[in-house]
């Protein structure tokens, strides 16, 4: 994988505001990547703390997050995170997993990207594509749910490439490892993977 996609992916350089990425995550639940870009550059041009955020109002959120689909949710969500932000945390975004979940509308996957992009802290973050590259890669079984997948991630994977590897196991899964149509036979891991031997099979 570093050898395809360089072993650079998944750096970020300076680390970004652990704020901005969280509500980034909230705001790219059940969206297109360019739709939760467009909605994270009009509500942190007029608001970027906690603070900020709830004195925009709801109605005013709503408008700025609109792009992003399903947003009278994602709104709930930004304003039970602030709210909860400022009243236990001081307005400060936590760097614990378990506090993390605490928050409205926050799962094991935004968590785990807060942990290893805001805060540097080694995780993976499992999503569909992770799941996915994993079990099809056999580094677990097929009936693990993403708790199991990121346990065994981290087990296998050396402290310093869990970013990495998270990085390239979601490119791979956009690019080779696609649900309906895989493209098994030009992915240049296959000779790693039974998965286009098994379905040879079928």
């Amino acid at each position: 994988m570093e050898e395809h996609y360089g072993s650079n992916l998944g750096q970020c350089g300076e680390t970004p505001d652990p704020f901005r990425t969280l509500i980034g995550c909230v705001l790219s639940q059940r969206t297109r990547d360019k739709n939760a870009e467009n909605a994270a550059e009009s509500l942190f041009a007029e608001a970027s703390t906690p603070s900020e955020v709830l004195n925009l109002g709801k109605e005013r959120l709503r408008r700025l997050i609109r792009c992003t689909g399903f947003f009278n949710q994602k709104a709930r969500y930004i304003v039970g995170i602030c709210e909860t932000l400022i009243k236990d945390f001081e307005g400060r975004v936590p760097d614990e997993r378990e506090l993390l979940l605490r928050l409205p509308g926050v799962g094991c996957k935004t968590a785990d990207i807060v942990l290893s992009h805001a805060f540097d802290k080694p995780a993976i973050a499992v999503d569909t594509h992770v799941e996915k590259v994993a079990k099809r890669l056999d580094l677990v079984g097929r009936e693990a749910d993403p708790e199991e997948v990121k346990r065994a991630l981290e087990t296998i994977v050396p402290r310093g490439k869990l970013r990495f590897v998270d990085s390239a196991f979601v490119l791979l899964g956009k690019e080779y490892c696609g649900s309906r149509s895989p493209r098994c036979f030009e992915c240049f891991l296959n000779h790693l993977c039974k998965f286009p031997r098994c379905e040879d099979k079928k």
